[in-house]
């Protein structure tokens, strides 16, 4: 589900453009915390699965990235990763092997950019707000929410928010 905010706010001051400046700041706390690998309660995420699993090298992945560094299995249309899901993030990315880049955490909900590349506000009015996944990612991204919550707010980023609303409106005041 789509995360929604509601804003008590002074509507003789306060806009909708207001309403969209806070709503793009919290989209990118959002995707900056989910880099970092904390949920939304702002715990870490749960590891990524170390089951066995075999991906297609041609077909059937979606925007997953080619897999790279597993095994080619005979039929050479699959490639098999026997650390899981998480051997086969870590390897297809290449982690830490391209000199000056740095990494985000191991379990930042990326792989191809999909997920967060379609992490959007979906509305902004005068009083609310509405973080979600657009048609593209919304069949897997609130499923992946349920087992790794990134939609919603930390405690910090509530207090982040308060923060720049009070100053939008002592901005205001002050002019």
């Amino acid at each position: 589900m789509p995360s929604k905010v509601k804003l008590n706010l002074p509507k003789a001051i306060w806009t909708k453009a207001d309403t969209m400046r806070l709503a793009l700041d919290t989209l990118a706390s959002i995707k900056l915390r989910t880099s970092k690998g904390l949920d939304a309660s702002g715990g870490k995420f749960k590891e990524y699965s170390k089951k066995k699993i075999y991906i297609s090298v041609n077909k059937g992945t979606g925007a997953r990235l080619k897999p790279k560094g597993g095994t080619l299995t005979k039929t050479g249309k699959t490639m098999r990763f026997d650390g899981g899901y998480q051997e086969y993030k870590h390897l297809s990315r290449k982690r830490g092997t391209v000199p000056g880049q740095t990494d985000s955490a191991e379990v930042d909900l990326v792989l191809s950019g999909a997920l967060m590349n379609n992490l959007v506000i979906l509305k902004a009015t005068k009083t609310h707000f509405v973080i979600g996944l657009t048609k593209h990612a919304k069949h897997y991204g609130y499923a992946v929410n349920e087992q790794r919550e990134y939609l919603g707010l930390s405690p910090s980023e509530i207090r982040l928010l308060v923060v720049a609303a009070r100053q939008t409106i002592a901005d205001k005041l002050g002019k």
